[in-house]
């Protein structure tokens, strides 16, 4: 552990929750260095707790210790955990399936429940719908402060065993692409899909070529056009679509300088489908 601390959550900056997970960690070890990674989840969305883990953790420095805590089944039996990954990271989380993307395309080495009679806040037995504060924030910092060892967490899980979140695989039928949108870049509205660069370069499609874009919720289309298949979003028009590799190395779809999303109406999760094809001109 190096005293780096990173929290998410869904609970937003409107109110003192996130202040009060601050407030434990450095009451706990006023040595820390405490980070957010984000606070903006949408309320209960598992899926996108568990892709920001794996769109950041990776670039933290070995033994950083992220706190996350998106927790609609808080206080239920759902397990308190502590993950290690083959990275060399610590997630202290809900086992819940906000470890999902991290154990697929990371690895997990080990898992620990939380003794939460040892690693919760004195007096807040009582309390049961703030487990982010009492259990959560308060073991984070003790294990990013080398107050605990990662072994004095708890009991050994099967790490085979991790509540996992449905997920589907994109495929190739030798003609087009199928996969589905994976996550919003939230803030410019960009189609980030769950199709790897690496499946998408067997369409032999080269920058500038044209590519034709389906996208559908269920059994109805919201979007079909050709859009240019480019490096950056200068490649085409302000205004125009655009067909890009994102920063996580897969497919995503944008409008230059607009929000492809609200343009379109288009959401995120496994029912909407993403179909890529080579245009031919």
């Amino acid at each position: 552990m190096n005293h780096l601390l990173v929290l998410q959550s869904d609970f937003g900056l409107v109110d003192g929750a996130v202040a009060a997970m601050y407030g434990v960690a450095f009451d706990t070890c006023k040595d820390l260095k405490v980070y957010d990674l984000t606070h903006e989840i949408p309320p209960y969305d598992l899926f996108a707790a568990s892709y920001r883990l794996i769109q950041s953790v990776q670039y933290w420095p070995k033994g950083t210790v992220f706190v996350s805590v998106v927790d609609p089944g808080v206080g239920s039996q759902r397990k308190s955990v502590v993950a290690k990954t083959l990275s060399g990271h610590y997630i202290v989380t809900p086992d819940n399936g906000t470890l999902t993307h991290l154990k697929r395309l990371i690895g997990i080495e080990e898992i620990r429940e939380i003794e939460e009679a040892v690693h919760r806040r004195q007096n807040t037995e009582h309390s049961y719908t703030f487990h982010g504060r009492d259990v959560y924030a308060y073991t984070g910092a003790k294990l990013a402060g080398k107050l605990i060892t990662f072994e004095e967490v708890g009991r050994l899980l099967s790490v085979e065993h991790i509540v996992e979140l449905d997920v589907i695989e994109p495929t190739f039928d030798g003609e087009k692409i199928t996969g589905n949108v994976d996550i919003l870049d939230v803030r410019f509205g960009s189609l980030w899909t769950n199709i790897p660069r690496e499946m998408f370069e067997k369409l032999n499609i080269s920058f500038g070529e044209w590519v034709e874009a389906t996208i559908s919720y269920g059994h109805i289309r919201s979007y079909q056009n050709q859009v240019c298949y480019g490096p950056t979003f200068a490649m085409v028009n302000l205004g125009e679509a655009l067909l890009y590799t994102n920063s996580m190395y897969h497919m995503a779809l944008a409008i230059n300088q607009g929000n492809f999303a609200r343009a379109y109406n288009i959401g995120t999760g496994l029912q909407w489908k993403v179909e890529l094809k080579k245009v031919v001109r």
